[in-house]
């Protein structure tokens, strides 16, 4: 038993260190440049000297937000259908919601670009934004949370007259914060490494997220690069790092509804 411990714990050490080992070398050659002493000058301009960096961040952010608003309002309307309303075809409605969790982006770029060109929203952040808000990944996570909340309970607001929005509000939701921390990461995740989309909808370099527009850092400064994947990484790694809690609890709800 304890020879099982000790390898497991070993293996967990190993597996850690591989995985922080290329963000440690990349912050410290963001810090130490080949052939230089310490030194701040790259943080100074990504952060301070130069705008170009910062307003295509928040403008990344501002999709992002967007994109985790919209997909909330779909995802928690969704699921309280799927878990708590009975309505004809439900359970196949569902099944086909899992199938198309399965589905690859690259499948749904063609059609969804033909929809948005037929729409007129190609080469604007519309089209980033409206085919990321509809996904079935926060509606199945949140139809799983719902589960949870007891028929008991839910009969109760009926009686008190609550009506659908207010059981949401002061019932549904607060019974379920992990659920909804977890598809706002993974939304917001799903947003900030977008790649495909902008490079298939998106026809002005002005408009490319940061995502896509890293790889147009000039290459012959690879400090430069290093610092602007730092300037990447700061959100994803606070909000996991702040709400890891939520999210195990989230995600482990969903498994064992």
């Amino acid at each position: 038993m304890k020879k099982t411990s000790c390898f497991s714990g070993l293996f967990a050490l190993l597996l850690a260190f591989v995985s922080i080992a290329p963000f440690v070398y990349v912050l410290t050659l963001s810090f130490l440049p080949a052939g230089q002493r310490l030194t701040f000058r790259y943080y100074y301009d990504v952060f301070l000297g130069s705008s170009q960096y910062l307003v295509r961040f928040w403008k990344s952010m501002g999709i992002c937000g967007a994109i985790v608003a919209g997909q909330l309002v779909v995802s928690v309307l969704a699921g309280y259908g799927f878990a708590k309303c009975e309505f004809p075809g439900k359970n196949t409605l569902l099944f086909v919601l899992m199938i198309l969790m399965v589905l690859p982006l690259q499948v749904t770029l063609a059609p969804n670009y033909i929809m948005l060109d037929n729409l007129g929203l190609l080469d604007t952040y519309y089209a980033l934004i409206l085919p990321s808000i509809f996904v079935p990944l926060g509606a199945f996570i949140l139809t799983q949370s719902f589960k949870s909340v007891s028929a008991d309970i839910i009969d109760a607001a009926k009686l008190d007259g609550c009506g659908v929005f207010r059981m949401l509000t002061k019932v549904v939701l607060p019974m379920n914060t992990s659920g909804l921390v977890c598809v706002t990461l993974l939304s917001f995740l799903d947003g900030w490494n977008m790649v495909e989309q902008p490079i298939a909808y998106l026809k002005d370099f002005i408009r490319y997220p940061i995502s896509v527009a890293l790889a147009y850092v000039p290459p012959a400064d690879p400090t430069l690069q290093l610092v602007c994947c730092i300037l990447v990484v700061i959100p994803p790694l606070f909000l996991f790092t702040y709400f890891n809690k939520e999210l195990v609890e989230g995600i482990v709800l969903a498994e064992v509804k």
